[in-house]
């Protein structure tokens, strides 16, 4: 799946994976790549995330 993410400075960025998970006890959204591993390269800071949009 293909997903739009928007930045609050307007950025937009899109960003293939299984899914992104919003996990609330490290404050930062998780990108799950088609494995269903973490994708450790890369990293969203949830405050600064305006929105995901899924694309597909």
């Amino acid at each position: 799946m293909t997903y739009n993410i928007i930045f609050e400075s307007g950025v937009t960025t899109t960003i293939k994976a299984k899914s992104i998970e919003l996990n609330d006890v490290l404050d930062k959204v998780e990108v799950i790549g088609q494995d269903g591993e973490e994708r450790d390269d890369i990293y969203l800071n949830v405050e600064h995330i305006s929105g995901i949009i899924p694309q597909d």
